[in-house]
């Protein structure tokens, strides 16, 4: 028999493109982006890499409909998204992993996972059984409180919640943040699984080394801007760019775990 999808029934739900042109976010008077242009084909997996304060997370937000960006468009396909609200954005397909998890640590594991579904209560249980297949632990820890759980099993929880939404493009902000090497490595297993599977990702990571490595395709960010890309394995490859770009974060802990705000 053939194992389900980790992502569930996808056959209503094909990859979709996902563009930025001239994104300018801003915080009063400070851009914390300027000018953004960035492109993930659909069914790419696509790193968005660099120090804390560059500018990832609020692309993310500007992307997922949490700020409205000053200048620039959104498109999700050929369509135009820049102004819709965050909710119309999820039932469309844009989901996002938000950075701390930020699972509700008062409700049960199922309850937390029953929002991500909130568009398509119809289809709960059957979503929930699935996911419950591709994360074992989770359905050991269905009636606990979520706050009770690891910050590896939290990591998890969130993830599947988004994956109930059934999303075309997944936005992924620092999923190792905080984690135990091992469970990074068990995360990243679940990134790589998604994207084999044909599902589009923007990955925000500080963890370059990792990011790259699973990645098709990066973008590097610094101080708002965007400064350079190229094909994952040769920025990884390329001496002069880690030492430039990546070099914190390719070396030793912080680039593993560290706080990031960018």
């Amino acid at each position: 028999m053939t194992e389900p999808s980790i992502a569930g029934d996808t056959s209503a739900r094909t990859a979709a493109a996902l563009t930025v042109e001239g994104l300018t976010v801003a915080y009063g008077a400070a851009e914390a982006v300027r000018d953004l242009n960035l492109h993930v084909a659909a069914g790419a997996l696509v790193a968005l890499v660099g120090a804390n304060g560059a500018g990832k997370s609020t692309t993310l937000a500007a992307i997922s409909g949490l700020l409205r960006p000053r200048r620039g468009r959104i498109l999700l396909d050929d369509q135009d998204v820049t102004r819709w609200r965050s909710n119309q954005r999820v039932a469309a397909g844009i989901v996002q992993v938000p950075e701390g998890r930020e699972i509700l640590a008062t409700m049960t594991v199922h309850e937390n996972l029953l929002l991500g579904a909130w568009h398509q209560a119809d289809r709960f249980e059957q979503g929930v059984d699935e996911i419950f297949g591709h994360f074992p632990i989770l359905a050991e820890r269905r009636e606990l409180l979520a706050g009770t759980l690891s910050g590896g099993e939290q990591q998890m929880l969130a993830i599947a919640r988004a994956l109930l939404a059934r999303p075309r493009v997944l936005l992924m902000d620092e999923p190792s943040m905080g984690l135990a090497p091992q469970i990074v490595d068990e995360v990243f297993a679940v990134v790589e699984q998604i994207r084999a599977e044909g599902t589009t990702v923007l990955l925000v990571e500080q963890n370059a080394q990792r990011a790259l490595a699973a990645a098709d395709h990066a973008y590097v960010m610094e101080t708002g801007e965007l400064v350079l890309e190229g094909d994952a394995d040769e920025l990884l490859a390329n001496p002069k760019v880690v030492e430039a770009y990546l070099g914190e974060s390719l070396s030793g802990e912080d680039g593993l775990a560290g706080e990031a705000s960018g």
